[in-house]
């Protein structure tokens, strides 16, 4: 659809056999992900000869699924990828981002738990991050992680906190084709209107039945909205001297 979401666009290219690689590489992202589950991010890295980046598209393009079919639902479910627990956790992007503050990996660990259900693991590293003050991105993964308990009260909360976020601007951008498509008008105004609406969304999410053309819209929405809030969180990490 001629939206740029960031890292995994930048990252990620699909072969016409299906097949995903790390663009600039002859490694598949598949390959990427089962390194990680049984090896550390900063021995991948180095073992793969591939950057940072590379990893953390190759963990959302797996997670994540692609725009058509995304594979993270709108409700927490059970991890499915249990090996990835240990190349999840702040502790194992330590090695990957040595100049970073602790509360930026939490801030980073908050998303990729949340996009292999490993709820828990997520809602805990946001809140630690929130506590220790990093307040532009934990508490936006504090509220999709409430919006999939579901528990949209709480979710409410943490948007309130999040306010008007930067990602926002993007979102209304990547998520406009996929409302035109749809075909709601009101909802595109409900969902668009004075900027991107985390309200309505979450509305939209905690409302939408299953299979109905509501929920499988919703998820390709969150789609967007994860990735590109990956990226925002991803890129001062990246940017920051080692």
């Amino acid at each position: 659809m001629g939206i740029h979401i960031g890292l995994v666009d930048e990252r990620i290219v699909v072969l016409e056999s299906g097949e995903a690689c790390v663009r600039g590489q002859v490694c598949r992202a598949a390959a990427v992900v089962e390194a990680l589950g049984r090896s550390a991010p900063d021995v991948v890295v180095a073992e793969l000869g591939i950057e940072p980046a590379d990893a953390i598209a190759a963990l959302a393009w797996r997670g994540l699924g692609d725009g058509e079919t995304p594979r993270l639902g709108l409700v927490q479910g059970r991890p499915v990828e249990r090996a990835l627990a240990g190349s999840l956790a702040e502790s194992a992007w330590a090695g990957v981002f040595p100049g970073a503050s602790r509360p930026a990996r939490q801030a980073l660990a908050a998303g990729l738990w949340q996009i292999f259900d490993f709820w828990d693991q997520s809602h805990e590293a946001a809140q630690s991050a929130d506590d220790s003050g990093e307040h532009m991105f934990a508490p936006y993964w504090h509220g999709i992680a409430h919006r999939r308990e579901p528990d949209p009260g709480n979710a409410g909360y943490w948007f309130r906190r999040v306010g008007r976020h930067p990602v926002f601007n993007t979102l209304v951008q990547a998520a406009r084709p996929l409302l035109d498509r749809h075909g709601d008008s009101r909802l595109a105004s409900r969902l668009l209107q004075n900027g991107w609406d985390p309200y309505a969304m979450i509305d939209l999410c905690t409302q939408s039945a299953p299979g109905q053309p509501r929920e499988i819209l919703a998820r390709r929405l969150q789609r967007l909205e994860i990735l590109l809030l990956l990226e925002a969180t991803v890129r001062p990490l990246l940017d920051r001297p080692a």
